[in-house]
């Protein structure tokens, strides 16, 4: 709480052993500091998702800007658990109304689904669906009649705006992503459905720079080395910029961003502090659509340091 300071060094002779910290237990749901290196990243994502404030290690506390932030669920609907699309009752009855089959290089599937990972094919923000589901058949009228209203209730969830469920951060680029076309959601990819396109493509964009991966791998469940899981429940209260209070002009220039970066590669998080595009990224987003200060996104600044400590956490790295 007290700001990106990191911890109090406790010493085994000359050997720095550990670090003392004062920190908030949670009322319910996992502890965000567990298996955390560096203290001064979770102090600052603390400081994000709890203050409002953008305060990085190496800044002043005067010189922290506000931002909006709020949670997924305030802002969007998430779509179904993967059972629900693609699944069977206990009993061997139809849970989820698809059968879930790849979509063919040439096919123009009546109902596209992001289901799966290929991580070489999501280098960037936006790709389409791997896969598509067809209806089921039912047995008896009363089955077909189910099939039918569960077919419309996750055809109804369908959205451009997905979420990385499982991110593998050694392996994996990007924290959510963006199709053309309205896609239903599947095992790797949950869908949210957000107020206008606008706010999605803002949305995606804020998920895809350090801020957003920051806030993503502080609220994950990171018990798997270079990986962080959150689920469908996790999700609703995991922080993000709150794209209702930016300006007209604030999601028009993210807009044109999102457009500009959506097919640029972008390397897994692992090799953030050599990315490139995502440098630039960084930069325009925070001083175009953020508005923050030239001392925040200068060479070897606060945000520079940001990629560089994210890049070498263990639970990033993993083995790597």
């Amino acid at each position: 709480e007290d700001g990106p300071l990191g911890g109090t060094p406790v010493h085994f002779g000359d050997d720095v052993i550990g670090f003392a910290l004062d920190a908030p237990l949670p009322i319910s749901g996992g502890w965000n500091l567990a298996r955390i290196a560096d203290l001064a990243l979770g102090q600052s994502a603390f400081q994000i998702a709890e203050e409002k404030r953008l305060w990085l290690p190496s800044m002043n506390e005067a010189d922290a800007p506000s931002i909006p932030i709020t949670t997924v669920a305030t802002i969007g609907d998430i779509g179904p658990y993967h059972a629900d699309i693609n699944g069977s009752t206990s009993s061997g009855g139809i849970r989820g109304p698809f059968a879930i089959s790849p979509v063919s290089p040439s096919g123009a599937p009546t109902y596209p689904v992001l289901w799966s990972h290929d991580a070489e094919r999501e280098r960037t923000m936006a790709f389409e669906a791997d896969c598509e589901g067809a209806p089921r058949s039912g047995a008896s009228a009363d089955e077909k009649a189910l099939v039918a209203e569960k077919v419309a209730s996750v055809w109804a969830s369908a959205s451009h705006y997905h979420f990385n469920r499982d991110f593998r951060f050694n392996s994996q680029s990007t924290s959510m992503q963006y199709t053309s076309r309205r896609t239903i959601g599947g095992r790797a990819w949950l869908s949210i459905s957000l107020a206008s396109d606008l706010e999605e493509k803002a949305l995606v964009l804020w998920a895809n720079t350090s801020f957003g991966l920051l806030m993503h791998w502080w609220h994950a469940n990171k018990q798997q080395s270079g990986r962080g899981s959150i689920g469908k429940s996790a999700l609703q209260s995991l922080p993000r910029l709150d794209v209702r209070a930016l300006t007209l002009r604030q999601l028009k220039t993210a807009t044109t961003l999102f457009d500009d970066f959506s097919t640029k590669d972008l390397l897994p998080l692992n090799e953030i502090d050599q990315d490139n595009a995502r440098r630039e990224l960084d930069t325009e987003f925070a001083r175009d659509v953020l508005g923050l200060p030239a001392h925040v996104i200068a060479e070897d600044g606060p945000l520079e340091l940001l990629r560089m400590k994210l890049a070498r956490e263990p639970s990033i790295r993993g083995s790597k």
